[in-house]
């Protein structure tokens, strides 16, 4: 009896190590890892912008876009495809007078294998105020959902940014169509 209750204690021993083990490697890339794949990341690429429905069909293709990456990713998207599906005219308007927008976005990295870095992106919203008051506040906040991938051996990125919500003078725009924006590009 005695010897049936210590191997049960030495197997419960043996899976709460081997459970504690893996829960370790769960904890994510150390310090140093994550400098290094913000090296390998860092630089401006170039290349093309397809925007899409969310979960339809494509709308348009733009090219020269740029992202830059750093410690944090930049990317200018235009706002003029958004413009032309809202119904609101002023709203679409103030758009189409803005042009484009840079979004900030943080990296959270997922995984890193053989020159390959897959990770997800976090958007900061992007707040457009007129200082003269002449026009309205716009707030276009994005979805946490999306990320990409970095082949650093070929140097190129691409990754999907997705508008979620407009909010103008601080009411959530309700109209508000889901695109995703597309990117692939290249560094030199």
């Amino acid at each position: 009896m005695k010897t049936k209750n210590l191997f049960g204690i030495l197997m419960l021993f043996l899976f709460t190590f081997t459970f504690m083990c893996c829960n370790k490697e769960e904890d994510g890339f150390s310090k140093e890892e994550i400098q290094q794949m913000l090296f390998d990341l860092k630089g401006t690429y170039h290349g093309s912008v397809q925007i899409a429905y969310y979960q339809g069909s494509n709308i348009q293709e733009l090219q020269n876009a740029t992202a830059v990456s750093r410690d944090s990713l930049k990317f200018n998207i235009s706002l003029l495809p958004l413009s032309e599906l809202i119904s609101d005219e002023t709203i679409a308007e103030r758009l189409r007078e803005i042009g484009e927008v840079s979004v900030m976005a943080g990296y959270e990295f997922l995984q890193w294998d053989s020159g390959v870095i897959h990770f997800v992106l976090h958007p900061k919203d992007v707040n457009i105020s007129d200082e003269h008051d002449m026009f309205d506040d716009i707030r276009i906040v994005f979805s946490m959902n999306y990320g990409g991938d970095a082949m650093t051996y070929m140097n190129s990125m691409s990754f999907n940014m997705s508008p979620l919500e407009l909010w103008v003078n601080g009411k959530k725009y309700d109209d508000f169509p889901r695109l995703v924006y597309h990117f692939e590009g290249e560094y030199e």
